[in-house]
């Protein structure tokens, strides 16, 4: 890819916080920073942009705040494109509610024939979702939300209500979905950023708004037996009792029930003796020995 006009920074790996441009930037000197180094460039933009950034050779040129020219190398931060505000409170008011039987795949094909021939720049192969992390305090008096035969306390999305504020630090990274269908081999050879963002150029390292993303994956902290259970890179660190109840302080900030109607629909989707089958030993736990 070309480079920078001579004399210009060069920014890589960029995106938008806010109207803060962020990234690793590179011919630095000018401007007395050190290659690799990570920065932030205010702009006087209300919002981020959606386009309009000068091309130039791949990339774009860019002022900041203080009028320093940057090139940005990619258009990584135009891409997937930023919906307006009023487009993303349209797709939430388009979302079915949960327990009417809707799976995420009805939603992604629906809002594929909405957008019509716009819905590949639109919605784009790679999904960001904002996290939202469940603690693990448990009310003794909360509504019985499992159908009978099954108990809410086998089921954390029934057992746990409280979570963190919603788009605080304490929810940590998004979570992606991939439609490899609409990838090349090619693409999904590409080094990954890390695991939220397996996809450098289609997947955003900013993650829509909790208020007016597509979808928001429930992260639960669970009890500390499971949470000190799995036996993986991240042992050691999990059996930190401290750690774990700082976790749980940070996500009882606030209640709501929303996934909790999720067991009763499913078992009247597939029958009950189905339901048993698949859902057999929740809430145990085998040993790792």
């Amino acid at each position: 890819m070309a480079s920078a006009p001579g004399g210009v920074p060069t920014l890589k790996d960029s995106y938008f916080n806010g109207t803060t441009l962020v990234g690793t930037v590179y011919n630095g000197t000018f401007i007395g920073k050190k290659d690799g180094e990570l920065i932030k460039i205010k702009t006087n933009w209300r919002e981020p942009p959606s386009g309009g950034l000068k091309t130039l050779m791949g990339g774009h040129l860019m002022n900041g705040a203080d009028r320093t020219t940057f090139y940005v190398e990619t258009e990584r931060e135009l891409w997937p494109p930023h919906l307006s505000p009023e487009d993303l409170m349209s797709v939430r008011k388009r979302l079915p509610l949960v327990g009417n039987g809707k799976t995420i795949l009805d939603v992604l094909e629906s809002e594929t024939d909405f957008f019509g021939d716009h819905a590949e720049e639109t919605i784009g192969p790679c999904l960001s979702m904002p996290r939202l992390l469940y603690g693990s305090q448990e009310d003794q008096d909360r509504p019985k939300m499992a159908p009978d035969g099954f108990a809410d306390a086998d089921f954390v999305t029934l057992r746990y209500r409280w979570h963190a504020i919603k788009e605080a630090h304490a929810n940590k990274f998004q979570k992606t979905i991939v439609d490899v269908s609409r990838l090349s081999e090619g693409n999904l050879l590409n080094e990954a950023e890390n695991i939220h963002v397996p996809l450098k150029y289609y997947c955003r390292r900013d993650p829509p708004r909790y208020s007016a993303s597509y979808f928001r994956v429930n992260h639960y902290l669970d009890s500390f037996e499971a949470y000190s259970y799995r036996n993986d890179a991240r042992s050691e660190k999990r059996q930190c009792r401290e750690c774990y109840d700082e976790k749980g302080r940070e996500a009882a900030n606030a209640m709501d029930d929303d996934i909790r109607p999720w067991l009763r629909s499913f078992v009247d989707s597939v029958g009950r003796e189905k339901a048993e089958v698949l859902l057999a030993g929740a809430g145990n736990f085998l040993s790792l020995s």
